[in-house]
C-alpha cells in the first residue's frame, strides 16, 4: 500500500520531477502540495493522487475549473 502523502524527495522520485518543478506546480494549483503543518522544519508534502492525475492528464498541467475549485475547497477544510 502506498502512502497518500509523500515527502518532497519521495514525490520527486514517484513523479520523476525535480523539487523546483513540484513546488511550482503546487503554487500554481496544478497538484496538491504544501509545507507539512506537522513538520517544524518546513518540509513539503505532496498528494500522491494529484501527482497521478497530473501524469495521467493528456494536457499536462491543465486543470479544469471544476478541479481547481475542488482543490481550493479541500484546502479550506
Amino acid at each position: 500500500m502506498s502512502p497518500r502523502w509523500l515527502k518532497l524527495k519521495a514525490a520527486c522520485e514517484y513523479a520523476s520531477l525535480g523539487q523546483h518543478r513540484l513546488k511550482e506546480l503546487a503554487f500554481r494549483g496544478v497538484i496538491r502540495g504544501y509545507p507539512d503543518p506537522d513538520s517544524g522544519r518546513g518540509d513539503w508534502i505532496f498528494d500522491r493522487l494529484s501527482l497521478d492525475a497530473y501524469r495521467e492528464s493528456p494536457l499536462k498541467g491543465q486543470v479544469s475549473p471544476k478541479q481547481k475549485a475542488m482543490m481550493i475547497m479541500e484546502g479550506m477544510r
